[in-house]
């Protein structure tokens, strides 16, 4: 009796000890499983990093590699400074050279040359009579005003609308209008000698403009009302620095 007594004891003790070696084997088999399931996780994650510094590597190799390259033109540069080839200079003066003709031309196809002379002949500017004669020596009697005085201009009697031309090449210096002579155009003939023409309309000119002998400038408009009593005329004033001289001289 007693000897069975032990034997379920003992039987029973083992069945705990059966169970509780399958207990420890499970539990060794989960951690087991559970650690490589977290290396397989982790492993494309080193993959990963260890793809991602090769490009970085490859990226500090090049760029050893082109500042070897780069190093001999600094090298090359720094000896031309301290040791400068002649020949570059001469070249190099050569192109300024060009260069400062070419701006020189430009200049004189943008500021044309006007060189009329003291020998140099008017072409007659419209159509019509001498009315009033340039006179700075004596005064002359102005029919409209009524009185008189000296006469810086020739007063040509003219038809409203004739064409007026230039008498000689020249650059249009001036546009403006005048109470007494309208609307008036200056033009610079150059060496000092210049034309004002009075009593015009519809220019076909502008300011800047260079013209050619016989080249239209406008037309004869209708008169002011300082030459009401002259009637329509164009005035035709010649000037040698900035002083009235006679056109009469200069006509041809």
């Amino acid at each position: 009796m007693q000897k069975e007594k032990v034997l379920r004891i003992l039987k029973n003790k083992g069945t705990l000890g059966v169970m509780t070696l399958c207990l420890v084997g499970a539990v060794a088999f989960a951690t087991y499983r559970t650690g490589y399931d977290s290396s397989q996780e982790t492993a494309p994650d080193t993959v990963v990093t260890q793809e991602s510094e090769e490009p970085e590597q490859d990226l500090e190799a090049a760029g050893a590699d082109v500042v070897a390259k780069l190093q001999p033109v600094q090298d090359y540069t720094a000896a031309n400074e301290k040791d400068v080839d002649p020949a570059s200079l001469e070249v190099a003066d050569t192109v300024q050279e060009a260069a400062d003709v070419s701006s020189s031309a430009a200049s004189a196809i943008l500021q044309p040359t006007v060189n009329f002379q003291d020998d140099s002949l008017l072409a007659w500017p419209a159509a019509g009579t001498v009315l009033m004669d340039y006179n700075m020596g004596s005064t002359v009697y102005f029919e409209t005003l009524n009185q008189y005085k000296y006469n810086p201009a020739l007063i040509i009697s003219s038809t409203v609308g004739n064409p007026v031309v230039a008498s000689a090449k020249g650059i249009v210096e001036s546009i403006s209008v005048n109470e007494e002579t309208g609307t008036t155009l200056k033009l610079n003939l150059g060496n000092n000698y210049s034309l004002v023409y009075g009593q015009l309309k519809e220019l076909a000119v502008s300011e800047g403009d260079v013209v050619e002998q016989g080249q239209l400038l406008g037309y004869v408009s209708e008169p002011t009302k300082y030459y009401c009593e002259e009637g329509s005329n164009l005035y035709f004033q010649m000037q040698k620095e900035g002083k009235p001289v006679d056109p009469f001289l200069y006509l041809e």
